[in-house]
């Protein structure tokens, strides 16, 4: 459903109540789906970030000039609410990592066709706060390691250790399930 940005972006600029609540509708879906992956799916925090995101939203809207996209504007600030949300409950060890895991080997691809994408969100909810924090900044955002360094306040080589230690405890939980998924079609 194409949705008037501009028509509910002036409502609400104007506080109209309803316009406000069409836009949390709106937005809702794909954004909660964010909050989720920074809190490790629980449904109660994400919601509070969403709504702490959403309210920014509201008394920053006279800031939107019209020259991006809405979602992306509005994408944006809900990213940086579950950042200060992660940085205010993570805290990073101030270890300067500089090196890769020389060990570290890429997954198969054709092991990515065999697992179903909630797994691999639930697989990265395992991993620790601040590992995951750095990979979902990394991987699912798009930042380099050394916006990731600024935005947490630790060093880029630091991100990249976290990083390393995703990919390395995402690679062992992916083994261990196909593994599991091997001998169970073995038998």
């Amino acid at each position: 459903m194409q949705t008037n940005w501009n028509i509910i972006i002036e409502a609400c600029k104007q506080k109209q109540a309803t316009s406000q609540e069409l836009l949390y509708r709106r937005c809702y879906p794909a954004m909660i789906r964010i909050c989720l992956r920074y809190c490790n799916g629980q449904p109660d925090i994400a919601g509070g970030i969403y709504n702490q995101a959403m309210l920014k939203v509201f008394q920053h809207i006279d800031q939107y000039a019209g020259k991006s996209e809405f979602e992306g504007w509005v994408r944006k600030i809900v990213v940086n609410t579950c950042i200060d949300h992660c940085r205010s409950s993570v805290t990073f060890e101030t270890t300067n990592y500089n090196e890769m895991d020389p060990n570290l080997l890429p997954i198969i691809p054709d092991a990515y066709s065999r697992i179903h994408s909630s797994e691999i969100v639930k697989l990265i909810h395992e991993l620790p706060k601040n590992t995951g924090l750095v990979f979902n900044l990394y991987v699912m955002e798009g930042y380099k390691h050394e916006e990731i360094g600024k935005i947490l306040g630790i060093s880029a080589g630091t991100s990249k250790w976290h990083l390393n230690e995703a990919r390395k405890r995402l690679k062992q939980k992916l083994e261990t399930l196909f593994t599991k998924e091997y001998l169970a079609n073995a038998i």
